[in-house]
Order: structure tokens, then sequence, then C-alpha cells
């Protein structure tokens, strides 16, 4: 390992401590807010709070059950839905559109809304060249707040379910979604809007602005940018358009609620989303943080805090293992990069290796710690190209999407879905040791596992489905930008990526086509809305069960025998899920040296 290497290494290892500092007492601030405790913010926001139900028609002690919970974030997901599908269809008649863009075409609208509402963001358009101001603040930032605020809602009434032991209530699914924007998303986000203002990101309403290059280029008879002296270029450029608009607050919720999509095509690469070092490091302390704390949140809801940290443990474990193996592949590049050797790839004040699709502000070691937590936590930024990263590099993220939502994952999300897979790893457990399976003193039955196991298997299952239809389908060989192996792993990570609720994508694939919009929104729509349904049915079946006393030999689910269990049973499960499919794409990829 290269000195250079270990210093990114320890950068990495820093900041993921750092965000699990800050986690800690930011899990006990949210359990607070969601479940109504006093606190000093209340009596600032509370009336904010108490109107916002009142305008909805619902009091603060209007508990539900999982039926009415289930059926209030299906229909508020539905109202978010049509509102933002509406609005980007009419774009051009509506205000704060200085560019004059026209409504999207209808297949790019649905996916775009399915997109946005599932919290995937997923874009198969550049947003500077398609979308208003208005589309941008009205349509995408609101639901940027909403999406990841169902998901916490979602998390809390199964907390609640497995705290409850007298049939009680799951909460009140409206005031949880309000609760969750005024109380967490709302203020972390004004802090780090704020902070992005005050290093450069843009937050104004005016439009574009031409600048003059201060070094001219010219574009080729194909259009691509050359050298202003390039023997093939017939245009000198010596001017760019420099796209404006509210870019920092969306920036900051779109970190923090894992949702991912950028104002901008270069989303954080482009240097009006991440302009300094320091946005950078915020802006990538800002993708688990919040999930990191929903984990520890878990701890203090059931009231054993050990509960926690098995979870965490396992979280902490598989994301060593990403960013350990995604730092290393980049930094050491490959031998076609390195020319077998006779290229050097890393000195004092030079980044070191793989630099392809990176930029030489952020350099590799960041981009590549980025990428890991990016995906890790089914937050979908970018500050690099994923598809010029080496095939390991680009093989790790897309692992860490299949996994499932359990390294972090999306707010909320992750963690309903790792609890699904420690009811399942109990499951398992229970069957080796002879015992019947609990869960915190609950006795687990056929409903209690069937909904743990759409939990787990209904996004690999969507996945598999929906990049199938994509392989299969000839109108998808004129979308990959790339032959094979790397074209097949175009699809697969699209198919991955919309399915894990994260919406990074391979830049060489053209998906804005009605086939791959269609596919994707579908898909996206299924991976959020059945494994949020089995999670409430799951949450009401645990408040109906009694805790029981666990006997001398019950199997502990806070030590570190129960963590290496569910380690296990979540890389099992995503290796049977996708393995094959991996050994089609970026693994044939490393071993045929296509890179």
């Amino acid at each position: 390992m290269s000195a250079i290497a270990g210093s990114e290494f320890l950068q990495a290892g820093v900041l993921v401590a750092l965000v699990v500092a800050c986690a800690l007492p930011l899990s006990g601030y949210l359990v607070d807010v969601m479940e109504g405790r006093p606190l000093l913010i209340r009596r600032a926001l509370g009336p904010l709070e108490r109107s916002a139900c009142r305008l909805v028609g619902v009091r603060e002690d209007d508990g539900m059950d999982w039926r009415r919970f289930l059926a209030s974030a299906l229909a508020f997901t539905a109202v978010s839905f049509i509102g933002l599908f509406t609005l980007l269809i009419c774009q051009g008649a509506l205000p704060w559109n200085p560019e004059r863009f026209p409504g999207l075409a209808l297949d790019t609208a649905f996916n775009m809304t399915a997109s946005f509402v599932t919290n995937t963001n997923w874009q198969p358009i550049a947003g500077e060249t398609n979308l208003s101001y208005f589309s941008q603040a009205v349509g995408l930032a609101v639901q940027n707040f909403l999406s990841p605020a169902v998901g916490i809602a979602v998390a809390f009434a199964l907390l609640r379910g497995l705290a409850s032991s007298d049939g009680g209530k799951l909460g009140n699914f409206f005031v949880d979604v309000v609760r969750a924007v005024l109380y967490v998303l709302l203020p972390l986000s004004l802090v780090l809007a704020l902070v992005g203002v005050w290093q450069g990101s843009p937050q104004t309403f005016q439009g574009y602005e031409m600048v003059q290059l201060l070094e001219p280029v010219s574009v080729d008879a194909e259009g691509a940018l050359v050298d202003a002296d390039d023997p093939t270029a017939v245009q000198e450029v010596t001017e760019a358009v420099v796209p404006l608009g509210p870019q920092s607050s969306q920036v900051a919720i779109k970190q923090l609620g894992t949702n991912g999509g950028g104002f901008n095509g270069a989303n954080s690469a482009s240097a009006l989303e991440n302009p300094t070092p320091l946005t950078n490091l915020l802006q990538c302390a800002a993708m688990p943080l919040i999930p990191f704390a929903l984990i520890f949140a878990f701890g203090r809801m059931v009231g054993d805090r050990r509960q926690s940290r098995a979870l965490m443990t396992v979280v902490l474990a598989i994301l060593a293992a990403g960013l350990f193996s995604v730092i290393a592949a980049e930094t050491a590049a490959t031998p076609q990069l390195s020319a077998d050797g006779a290229v050097y790839l890393g000195a004092l004040d030079q980044s070191a290796g793989n630099m392809e699709g990176k930029e030489c502000r952020i350099g590799v070691g960041e981009s590549a710690a980025w990428t890991a937590l990016t995906s890790a936590t089914s937050n979908g930024s970018a500050n690099a190209s994923i598809e010029a990263m080496t095939p390991i590099g680009t093989l790790v993220p897309l692992a860490l999407i299949g996994l499932g939502e359990v390294v972090g994952g999306g707010v909320g999300t992750g963690l309903v879905g790792l609890l699904g897979f420690a009811v399942l790893a109990v499951f398992v457990a229970s069957l080796m040791i002879g015992r019947s399976p609990e869960y915190l003193g609950k006795k687990l039955g056929p409903a209690e596992m069937r909904m743990a196991v759409v939990i787990v298997v209904a996004p690999a299952l969507a996945i598999l489905l929906a990049a199938s239809v994509l392989v299969m389908s000839p109108a998808s060989a004129a979308a990959v930008g790339t032959p094979a192996p790397f074209g097949f792993t175009e699809l697969l990570y699209a198919a991955t990526s919309a399915g894990g609720n994260n919406g990074s994508g391979l830049s060489g694939l053209s998906s804005n086509t009605p086939l791959i919009n269609v596919v994707l929104g579908v898909e996206m729509l299924f991976a959020r809305l059945a494994p949020l349904a089995a999670a409430l049915v799951l949450a009401g079946n645990l408040a109906q069960l009694k805790v029981q006393a666990t006997g001398a030999v019950g199997l502990s689910t806070s030590g570190a025998l129960f963590a290496v269990l569910l380690l296990v049973i979540i890389v099992l499960i995503g290796a049977l899920s996708l393995l094959p499919a991996f050994a089609l794409g970026p693994l044939a990829e490393q071993f045929m040296g296509a890179f």
C-alpha cells in the first residue's frame, strides 16, 4: 500500500468517525422530536407544527394503526406524484423560467416524478438545460424534503411497533412528516445551505449569465471540445453560459435527505454545487449523518442501546470494506492506465492513481470516498464520473447498492431494510439452535417473517426484473455507450440504482428514452412502496405482540455473534441475488482487462 493510499484511508476513517460522533447526539434529538417531547426549538416552531397539522385535518394525539398509516402514506405519495408530474409537463407556462424551457415529455416527466417522489432522484436529463427555477425549487426541492420525511415517518412507525407491547398505535403519519421536515430537515439544510452560499454556490433567481473564458477552446465538426490550436477545430469558443438559480438550498437537502439529485447535470462535480474543499467535506459527511442517527435512535426507542451498537458494527464493517476497496482500486489505477508501470501515477503535490473522470480540485481519494458513501447511503450524488472508474471502482458501488439499503441506506428506508435483515437473521439463528424466533422479547411468527422477506427481497426482485427487460429489449442496445461487457454494466447499474433507491448512473448510458424511462419509473415505485407497505404491516403485527421473558439460552441480538450472523446473511443474500449478474459485467471487465 502506498503512502498516498494510506493517507486517503486515514482521511476516510476520520470522516466516518466524525459522522458517527455527530449522529449520536442527533439520534437523541430525533427521538425527542418525533415523540413530541418538550424541546426549546418547539417553543419557536410549535405554532407552525400545529398550523400544519390543522391544515391537513389531524391532531397530534390521533394515533393510527398500520392500515391507516399505510393508506395515509400511499395517498400522500399519490398526491405528490400528481402534483409534481403536472408541474413538470406544464413547466413552460409557469413562472421563474428565464431560459424559457418547455414542459417535459410525458415519459421523461413520469420517470423524474417517480424518481423524486420515491427518494431515488434518478435524473434522465440535466437540470440546468431542461428545468426552470420553478421546477427545481417548487417541484424537485420540495420533494427532496417530503420523500425523506416519509421515510422517517415509516421508520419511526416500525420502531414504535418494536417498542410497544400493548397493541398501541404507530403514531400519526402526517404529524410525523411535519415534525421530520420542520424540526430536522429544514434546520440542518438551512445551516448547510448558508455554508454553501458563503463558499460560492449560487442562490438566486437571476437568469443565466454569459462569461468570457480565460482560455478559449474550440469544437470539432462533431461538436466535441478540443484545444484552440487543434487542427480538427472548426469553431473557436470564447464565451460560456453559467447556469445560476437557487442551487445552494437544493444541494443541502439533496445531501442530508439522501436524495442526490443535482441542480446541474454534473452534480457535485460542478463547481457551482460543490465549490471548495469545505463544501466537499460537509456534503460528504451529510450523506450518512441522518441514516446513522436513525440507527442509534433505534436503540433509544427500544430502551437498549446495545441493539444499535450491534447494527452499527455491521454497517461500519461493510462500509469499511467498500471504502478500502474503492480507494485502493482508484489510487492504484490499472495496468492499462500505468502502461504496465511505465507511467508514474503518484507523487507529492500530485493526485495519485486514476484521474480519469475526476475533478483535479477534488482528487482521487476524495472522489473514491464520496463514491463509496453515496452508494452505501442510497444518496446517488456524484463528485466524479463512476463510468470512468476502474472495474473494481465500479463494482463496489454496484455491490453496495445491490446489497439493499443496509449500509446506512436512505433516510428512514435504510433502517427499515436493516431491521428486515435483522428479523431474518433471528429466524435463521433460531432454527440453528432449535428455538422459536424472538426479537427484543417478541415471538416472531409466519406473518412477521413474510413481511421481513418482502422488505429484503422486493428491491432485489425489482432490480433483476428491470435489468432483464432492459437487456432483452433491442431498443436498449442503442442507449448503451460502450460495447459488452461494460454496456451490460451500464444497464445493470441503471436497474440497480433505480431499484436500490440510489439514483446514480454511468454516464455512458443514454437514459432518456421512452423504454428506459418507463421501466425504471415503474421499478422505482415498486421498490419503494412494496418494502414500505411490508414495514408497516410488520410494525402493526409487532405492536400486537407481548414482550416475553427470554430464557438463559435465548439468542442475544446485541452481541458480537449476532452481528457476525447478520453480516453473513446480508452478504449471502446479496451475493445470491446479484453475483451472477455482476459476473457478466464488472467482474468480466476486470478479468478481461477491458478498462
